[in-house]
Formats: C-alpha cells, sequence, structure tokens
C-alpha cells in the first residue's frame, strides 16, 4: 500500500518503505511552474547499487574506491563497461585520466560520454548508456553538469540505466548528482568552464584549496543544487574541507540545512564515501587520510578519520550524528518533508 507522497525537487516520490522508491518523474515541475506539462508516468521500484565519495579525483583515483564500485557489479572486470561522464570538468582529459585510471588497470572497458560541448542525439546517447554497467560521473561544476543533462535528456537516460540496476558512482559533484540535492561549490569562480580550460594544472582534485590566510579568500557562496532526485537527501561532499572563500563546508553545511531544515543532510568527508547495495549501506573511511571523526566526535581541524555524517534540523538547530560503518539504508536516508528552492542558483548561471 502507498505510505507517502513527498514532492522533491526534481520528482514527485510515493514509496510503500523508507528507501525502495517509486519515482513520478515530472509532477515536481509543480515547485517551480506551477503546472505539469506532459503525462505522469510511474517507474518500477528499484534498489540503488552505487558508491558515492567525498572527492572526485582523489577518490575515485583511490584503488579501495574503485574496487567497491566493480565489486557492485556482481561481475568480474573484463566484462565491466565503465560509462565515464566528465560533464562536471568540461571533458577534460586530466580529471578523466584521474579518475577512470583504477578502472583501466583493472582491466575494465571505460567508455567517455561526452557532452559538455558536443550534442549527441538521444539515439546515439541511448546506445552508450543502455551498455553501461556503471554509471560514473566526474567531480567539478554540478549545476553545468545537471543543466546540461537535463536540456539532452540524459537524465532520463541515467535513471533508465539505474532501474536497470547499473551502478551509480561518483565522487564530489559525482556523488551529489544522485541525490536530491547537493551543497555545492558551484559557484566557485575556480570551478567555471573558462578557469578550468585555462588552468595551468592538470594535477590533484578539482575542489579548490583554502586561502592561506583570510585576506586571500575569494568572494562566492556554497549554494543549493537540484540534482536528480534517484536517492533522498541533501549530500555535501568535502565535508571536512576548506576551499578557497575560507569556509569550511561542514559549518556552511549547517546554515544551509536550516535554510532548508525539511531535508536530510549527509555530510561525506573528503576521503569518505558511502557505498549503498540495495538496501543496505556501508561507509569507506581511508585508512591513514584526514578526516572530522575524533573520538566519536566532528573536529573542524581534520585530526581524526575520515567519516560520514547525518543532519537533522530539530527545534531550529543542527543535529549531528555519526554514521556507523554499516547499517540499513532506511536507517540512513528519509525523504524529504519540505523543499525550498535556493534563489541564487539562477544568479549562478550567468556568470
Amino acid at each position: 500500500c502507498i505510505t507517502s507522497l513527498d514532492v522533491l525537487p526534481n520528482s514527485v516520490t510515493v514509496s510503500d518503505s523508507p528507501f525502495a522508491r517509486v519515482q513520478v518523474t515530472t509532477l515536481c515541475r509543480l515547485l517551480y511552474h506551477g503546472t505539469v506539462s506532459t503525462p505522469i508516468t510511474i517507474a518500477s521500484n528499484t534498489m540503488v547499487r552505487g558508491v558515492f565519495a567525498g572527492a572526485g579525483s582523489d577518490g575515485l583515483n583511490v584503488p579501495e574506491i574503485a574496487q567497491a564500485i566493480i565489486q557492485l557489479t556482481g561481475k568480474v572486470a573484463s566484462e565491466i563497461n565503465v560509462l565515464y561522464f566528465g560533464t562536471a570538468t568540461y571533458d577534460l582529459p586530466g580529471p578523466q585520466a584521474r579518475q577512470t585510471a583504477r578502472f583501466v588497470e583493472s582491466g575494465c572497458t571505460v567508455t567517455t560520454c561526452k557532452v559538455a560541448d558536443e550534442a549527441p542525439s538521444l539515439a546515439e546517447l541511448e546506445e552508450l548508456v543502455k551498455k553501461a554497467d556503471v554509471l560514473l560521473v566526474s567531480g567539478g561544476n554540478t549545476l553545468f553538469a545537471m543543466d546540461r543533462w537535463k536540456k539532452l535528456g540524459v537524465d532520463r537516460l541515467m535513471r533508465d540505466a539505474m532501474e536497470r540496476n547499473a551502478v551509480l558512482a561518483g565522487g564530489s559533484a559525482g556523488a551529489i548528482c544522485w541525490f536530491d540535492a547537493g551543497h555545492s561549490d558551484s559557484a566557485d569562480p575556480d570551478s567555471f568552464k573558462e578557469a578550468m580550460l585555462a588552468a595551468s594544472s592538470t594535477e590533484g582534485d578539482e575542489s579548490s584549496t583554502a586561502p592561506q590566510s583570510a585576506a586571500e579568500a575569494r568572494s562566492w557562496e556554497y549554494i543549493r543544487v537540484p540534482c536528480l532526485g534517484f536517492l533522498p537527501g541533501l549530500v555535501c561532499p568535502h565535508h571536512d574541507k576548506t576551499q578557497s572563500n575560507g569556509v569550511l563546508r561542514a559549518s556552511d553545511f549547517d546554515a544551509m540545512l536550516l535554510r532548508h531544515s525539511g531535508e536530510r543532510g549527509i555530510g561525506i568527508d573528503h576521503w569518505a564515501a558511502l557505498v549503498v547495495d540495495g538496501d543496505r549501506y556501508s561507509v569507506i573511511s581511508l585508512a591513514g587520510m584526514e578526516g572530522s571523526v575524533l573520538n566519536g566526535a566532528f573536529s573542524p581541524e581534520r585530526k581524526g578519520q575520515p567519516g560520514i555524517w547525518i543532519k537533522d534540523v530539530v527545534e531550529g538547530a543542527v543535529q549531528a550524528s555519526l554514521v556507523p560503518s554499516q547499517g540499513r539504508v532506511a536507517d540512513l536516508l528519509r525523504p524529504a518533508h519540505a523543499v525550498v528552492p535556493d534563489a541564487r542558483v539562477d544568479s549562478v548561471r550567468v556568470l
């Protein structure tokens, strides 16, 4: 029986359990336009499989995270077709090489779906996506990727792949894109197309680094970017990290949740990853790397181990709890009971 109806930024969800979700794919337009211009379609219940890392190149270049993605397919590496989407990094070869290297080394076939500047036909895109065992999404500018995918119909093809149990994966932008929304650095000028194309270095992660002093901090703000809505939650990658604006993402995430209190927040540290396998989840905490978990409490100085945090707004305050190393997805993710779009998103699109 149907027990809940939740209006989400990219879908309306009718569910008969906290996790198995039935997507109503077009009624979400009511949130923005007040009308439904296309027929409502309902997809079958789907148990998602995916790996969602807190960092793009830094995370996906780690063998442990790549192996977790490979294992979810249930196939040997030589039989796996990984379809890489580098849209958020404007299909640049450097990020692609860093984020696919471990899959190539393992013997997977890696194919690229380039849509940052190119516009393949829907039939061409469908042919690529239907062959994929893994959809692997790069870090980078989430807002650019989401807008581009929706314009070309890639989002609908990704949903089809999810419903046939393809593995969803990525880091940073490639992690948050699968959820309802993300705490995003898409307003960071370093993530804009011109800046990334002109960057002299092709090494390292896509996220900007912290300023050496407060005077060197750049003036930009994190924004809430609506995403694909395949999983519920407002997700913050690099949760323990400070970027070029000088603001700790965990602190800014708390402030964002106070403005979007109807959503549950999931904060993924830079060197952590969330693995979802049907109705179960596990946390990857990379040994020897800095993180926010120190004796079970949050360390803003990153003096602990990498981890993942649940954040809910209760009576006007953010309450954070450490996510156990494994458990039921139903205890981790829950649909939003209210959604407030971020008015700053449109202004960032024109920058």
